[in-house]
């Protein structure tokens, strides 16, 4: 009995060390090599920088909007008239102004819609419109002069700012969301026969091993006693073989692991995006002037409600006109003792705001500008998938179509509602008087007009498939 507890003892003994010898393996193990060590504070610095560009200001997006913004602005100053589009300009872009921030941030991340970008684009983009209107001869001398000259232009320039900024957020979240990368559907796990039957055949030895156990179990008193005998004599050889046992037991609970491993890995099936989705998307973009320019004529006559200003003879959603680059011109040409106030009126009063000087105006091509900017260049930036990098393609000629339907969608409202002519009323407190419809549009105009709005987005869409082209070009020499 004395030497059994002793071989019992020393078996302990040599499992206990072999268990320290497999934890010191383990510790070894997750130790790193000389390469990872040097490799990992390269994915560190890496990683650390990527963050840091994610939380930087984009001031490459806002500096296209600027750019953008400063040329219209000085265009429309050349005018001799304000022409009718100086004023509704910003907030018809809005929209336009943030969908090209938020597709000029996917050129390198596609986190994050760009909000504090968008903001600041559509506070320039008001800006540049302002400074344009305030820079007439005699605005300022006659907003001194006149008692509610300076309340309602700055009412409704403030208001102009406003609705610009919020908007061109609205514009942002919007693109951001639209043009998102889409998440893959649910994973299938790979399910190999070979590794079910494996399972199987596993279990099956397990079962017998306990049956066998069960067996031993119940053997007389002099079959245990021959057993430690046994294992008094074969104790040398135990030793020697615990441990190669071990290490074979240990390399078949790794094989299994791996197998295991193998099975459970999730297959991603691919996610395309739908035309109808699409569609929609431009659908929207292409109405949202329309829409803004109901929201902001509400607004205005509002504001002038609460300033107590009287309703001027036309509809404030004259505003629309802006929308329309070709009109029948109607020069006023301020002169004399009553220049300076009409001068300011055309600056601010919308519902007096009769017509242009000139049959074209370039600052109603703005909105088209910036719309059709921002669409081209998030379809040219569109993320194949969710976690993936790489950009899936798009046909020029479906691009193109999108294109000219969107300029379709946002001249088409406006040209039919101004096509039939604006209906004027002069209202003398308790009396209405018709006066005369104003006409901005002839067969000429309206043709014009329906022609040119999808045409500059086609045009401009070209010249970002062109700059786009050049840099994945350039990236690949």
């Amino acid at each position: 009995m004395q030497q059994s507890s002793e071989s019992a003892e020393k078996i302990e003994h040599t499992t206990e060390s072999d268990i320290a010898d497999q934890k010191q393996e383990e510790a070894s193990s997750l130790t790193s090599s000389p390469e990872d060590l040097t490799s990992s504070p390269k994915e560190a610095l890496s990683d650390s920088t990527k963050v840091d560009r994610l939380g930087r200001f984009d001031w490459f997006a806002v500096g296209i909007v600027i750019i953008l913004a400063a040329i219209f602005a000085t265009a429309t100053r050349l005018n001799v008239q304000p022409s009718t589009s100086l004023v509704p300009a910003s907030v018809l872009s809005a929209t336009g102004c943030g969908l090209l921030i938020t597709a000029l941030r996917k050129l390198h991340t596609s986190k994050g819609a760009g909000l504090l970008e968008a903001a600041v684009g559509g506070l320039f983009l008001a800006l540049f419109q302002f400074i344009a209107a305030i820079s007439y001869p005699g605005v300022v001398q006659t907003m001194g002069s006149v008692d509610f000259g300076a309340t309602g232009f700055f009412s409704t320039w403030g208001l102009v700012v406003l609705f610009t900024i919020i908007f061109s957020m609205a514009g942002a979240a919007f693109g951001h969301l639209a043009f998102a990368p889409l998440r893959p559907l649910p994973a299938k796990a790979k399910a190999d026969n070979a590794v079910t039957e494996e399972a199987v055949s596993d279990d099956e030895q397990d079962n017998e091993d306990i049956s066998q156990e069960a067996q031993e179990a119940n053997l007389d008193d002099e079959q245990i006693a021959e057993e430690v005998a046994q294992e008094e004599q074969e104790h040398e050889e135990d030793e020697l073989e615990l441990p190669e046992a071990s290490s074979e037991e240990q390399t078949t609970d790794n094989d299994e692991e791996e197998n295991n491993d193998n099975a459970e890995e999730p297959v991603a099936e691919p996610v395309k995006r739908s035309s109808g989705s699409f569609l929609i998307t431009v659908l929207l973009l292409g109405l949202a002037p329309t829409l803004i320019g109901y929201v902001f004529a509400a607004a205005f006559d509002f504001t002038q409600s609460l300033n107590q200003f009287v309703a001027g003879p036309y509809p404030t959603l004259r505003l629309l006109s802006g929308l329309l680059p070709w009109q029948v011109p109607v020069p006023v040409m301020p002169q004399g003792t009553f220049a300076g106030f009409i001068m300011l009126t055309l600056l601010w009063r919308i519902p007096l705001l009769l017509g242009n000087p000139h049959i074209f105006d370039i600052q109603a091509l703005e909105p088209y500008l910036f719309n059709a900017a921002g669409l081209a260049l998030a379809l040219l930036t569109l993320r194949s998938t969710h976690d993936q990098t790489e950009v899936g393609p798009i046909r020029w000629q479906t691009l193109l179509i999108f294109e000219a339907l969107l300029g379709l969608l946002m001249v088409t409202p406006a040209v039919l509602w101004l096509n039939q002519g604006i209906e004027g009323v002069l209202r003398l407190q308790t009396i209405a008087i018709p006066i005369r419809t104003l006409h901005l549009l002839n067969p000429l105009t309206f043709t014009l007009d329906i022609v040119t709005g999808p045409v500059i987005c086609i045009i401009t869409a070209l010249v970002v498939m062109r700059l786009q082209g050049g840099k994945s070009s350039s990236r690949q020499r």
